[in-house]
């Protein structure tokens, strides 16, 4: 269970799979999740690109709500990245490009309060791990990590029992599977 944080939360980074279609649950689960933090008052934060973030995108704007992005430069873009989604992009409130994925990353896990995570590759891999940290070292002000499917119970459970954890590093991740719980839990913690 998610401890108390002191930090205050207005804006929810969303994290998962750039490869996520329409019709797949995740996309759906993000567009909701979105929408519902949207209606009441936080801002969407994502990485600009398709997929999950897209779904965030489209969900916190059929929400009423304000998006910010922060993706890569188009020209900086590496191989294999997943690139810019100009309907993204094109519906976000804020935009920021940076030079490289480490900046990337870097800058959304500054401007976030709250991070939600979905099913995803080793780029959410990625921003686990360092979220993960962060959330360790400002511990008591942490931004907490919120993972969204039923499926991440047995990987954090595996997690818990194959790593050596320190117990703080357990309170700062949850998992849920329901919209509504997400926002109960930012309540319950901030």
């Amino acid at each position: 269970m998610l401890a108390k944080t002191s930090k205050v939360i207005k804006r929810v980074a969303f994290f998962g799979d750039g490869a996520a279609t329409e019709n797949q649950k995740h996309f759906k689960d993000a567009y909701k999740v979105a929408k519902l933090l949207a209606e009441n008052g936080y801002i969407i934060v994502n990485g600009g690109g398709p997929g999950v973030m897209v779904a965030a995108t489209l969900g916190a704007k059929a929400g009423g709500g304000k998006v910010e992005v922060v993706a890569l430069d188009p020209k900086m873009e590496p191989g294999n990245y997943e690139g810019i989604a100009k309907k993204n992009i094109n519906l976000a409130d804020k935009k920021t490009l940076t030079k490289n994925y480490p900046d990337r990353l870097n800058q959304l896990v500054k401007d976030a309060d709250a991070f939600v995570i979905f099913k995803g590759g080793a780029g959410t891999l990625s921003e686990i791990g360092l979220t993960w940290e962060l959330a360790k070292f400002s511990y008591g002000k942490h931004e907490p990590l919120i993972f969204f499917g039923s499926f991440w119970k047995k990987i954090i459970v595996g997690l818990f029992k194959g790593l050596n954890l320190e117990k703080i590093e357990r309170k700062v991740v949850e998992v849920v599977d329901r919209p509504e719980e997400v926002i109960r839990i930012i309540k319950r913690i901030s």
